[in-house]
């Protein structure tokens, strides 16, 4: 999936962990968890259907997706 920084809209790859653990984004080289609580500052330009669900059953219901979101091929 790609998520976008709402601050400052740079785009990002993103992955829901193994199990449905945290999502982990990619800035550069650099990963990092993104906390349920900082989806606020986030949104989903990208993703398939397993991860949409996939993050509401682990509590990123405030990650929403943009308004030129793209549903990709699962």
């Amino acid at each position: 999936m790609t998520i976008r920084c709402l601050i400052d809209g740079l785009l990002l790859p993103a992955f829901l962990g193994r199990g449905r653990g945290p999502v982990t984004a990619y800035d550069g080289d650099e990963a990092f968890h993104l906390e349920a609580v900082e989806a606020l500052f986030y949104e989903i330009v990208a993703a398939d259907t397993d991860e949409l669900l996939g993050l509401e059953q682990v509590h990123y219901r405030l990650l929403r997706p943009a308004a030129d979101f793209l549903l990709v091929g699962a």
